[in-house]
């Protein structure tokens, strides 16, 4: 009689030292048929019958691939579902580095930017302190193709990844739009009504240019003035070079500008968010007509305030960057501070010196205790009378009881020769000579540059130093290089 499949399987196994009860465990393992070992397989490499109560390996892969793929939906889904959680600065603390935050606040500070790195950092503060925020080139790219440039008094709502180092708090802008600005409407407001009190506000000014002026590379300042007064205006480069130029200024042009109310140094200035803030206007601007005030009048308690005076100058020396001068009208004395593009510009500037009669039109300000008046214009300064020449002298004539005077002396140079605060070069006019002494900001200014052999006239103030003359020139008009038919 043939066996049966049954006991074929049985003698199989005892053949093969495995028993019966292990095949039993492990049916997935063995074929359902022969009964011999096939693991993974679904169908059986001896007898070629299929195996039952299993899933195949493709069906597997397609299983898991497929619980992966809805594992990502549901995650992308739920990060897009969650609200960014909104902190104030103050709440940002080292447990939330390289969280993702949103903070709302206002721009406190004009924008850095790097045309070639594509960088763009801004500050932005709250009630509880300031974050700084950067951008790098493709995010900043997108806000420049966007017109989305933050400015100074910009309100800004801005999320990012949290960067936490010491005291210093940054915030990284990755997504362009986690970034939204609102620039507030502009308010009229006449020039000598802005005041510390407007800071962060955005206002409309139209005035009259009185002074350009670049104190350092990248920033310039635009005194603009009105029958009200007078506020300055500050043009940084970053701004111009992410939203355009401005127009070319110049004094006495009318300009129409808006901007936000900044604060420096506790002096309201007014800080233009666009190149596009700045434009010529037609019309002629109104100033104020100012009562002249006698000396005595003036105090620390006009500081800011424009004021008209007059007075006779009795001493005139140069400083770096212009000329001040000593004005005294009998009731009192106050110094007259002429900064370089004021001074050039007079009709003529030889002819302010001691003696001359001037009326003046300026701010009051202070300098190291000192009551100062400024003019911001040439038109503000007119000399009613013009200084007398200082008298010629010969150098043989001069002793050191001669020092603190105003004179004048023609002759022939020498070779000049540097030291540490400026150059000194001898003067010889035939009957003596002393050193012509010129400090390192007016050396710089002269022409032309002084060299041996010129014939030249100097007018200045005699100096002794360590038994020595010497004649120190106050600014570029007292120097003059002889021409052959003089």
């Amino acid at each position: 009689m043939a066996p049966t499949r049954s006991s074929q399987a049985d003698t199989l196994s005892t053949e093969d030292n495995a028993p019966t009860a292990l095949v039993q465990a492990a049916p997935l393992a063995h074929c359902e048929s022969c009964g011999r070992f096939i693991g993974p397989y679904s169908r059986c490499p001896y007898c070629g019958a299929r195996t039952t109560g299993r899933l195949a390996l493709r069906t597997v892969k397609w299983v898991a691939v497929s619980l992966a793929t809805l594992g990502m939906v549901v995650l992308w889904w739920l990060a897009r579902s969650v609200e960014i959680p909104t902190i104030t600065v103050e709440e940002a603390t080292r447990l939330m580095n390289f969280g993702y935050v949103r903070l709302n606040g206002r721009v406190v500070r004009s924008p850095t930017y790097d045309a070639e790195s594509g960088y763009l950092g801004f500050w932005v503060a709250d009630e509880t302190g300031e974050v700084y925020i950067s951008a790098y080139r493709e995010v900043t790219e997108d806000l420049l193709t966007q017109n989305v440039v933050p400015a100074v008094g910009d309100k800004v709502t801005v999320a990012g990844t949290l960067r936490i180092r010491d005291d210093h708090i940054a915030l990284t802008l990755n997504v362009p739009d986690h970034l939204t600005l609102e620039r507030p409407e502009a308010v009229p407001l006449q020039a000598g009504d802005v005041t510390i009190l407007d800071e962060g506000s955005r206002v409309r000014l139209v005035g009259e240019v009185r002074r350009v002026y670049e104190p350092y590379e990248g920033l310039t300042l635009i005194t603009l003035a009105d029958e009200s007064g007078e506020v300055v205006v500050a043009v940084d480069e970053e701004v111009t070079t992410l939203t355009g130029s401005v127009p070319e200024t110049g004094v006495g042009q009318a300009l129409a500008i808006e901007g936000t109310v900044n604060l420096y140094h506790d002096t309201p200035q007014v800080v233009p968010a666009s190149g596009d803030d700045i434009t010529i206007v037609a019309t002629p601007i109104a100033t104020a007509t100012l009562p002249a005030l006698t000396l005595d009048r003036l105090s620390a308690d006009l500081i800011g305030t424009k004021v008209g005076v007059h007075g006779r100058v009795v001493w005139l020396e140069g400083i770096k960057g212009g000329v001040k001068a000593t004005l005294d009208d009998g009731t009192a004395q106050v110094t007259l501070l002429l900064w370089d593009d004021v001074h050039r510009a007079l009709p003529a500037p030889e002819e302010l010196d001691v003696g001359a009669e001037v009326e003046v039109t300026g701010k009051i300000s202070i300098y190291e205790g000192e009551l100062e008046i400024v003019p911001s214009k040439a038109t503000d300064v007119t000399i009613s009378v013009p200084a007398e020449a200082a008298p010629w002298v010969e150098i043989s004539t001069l002793t050191p009881g001669d020092a603190g005077r105003l004179i004048r002396i023609r002759g022939v140079l020498g070779e000049p020769k540097g030291f540490s605060a400026g150059v000194k070069a001898p003067l010889d006019d035939g009957t003596g000579a002393l050193d012509l002494l010129f400090w390192s900001s007016l050396y710089e200014d002269l022409t032309p540059t002084p060299h041996a052999g010129q014939q030249v006239e100097a007018t200045g103030i005699l100096n002794v130093f360590r038994d020595e003359l010497e004649l120190v020139p106050r600014s570029r008009y007292d120097w003059r290089v002889r021409s052959p038919d003089d």
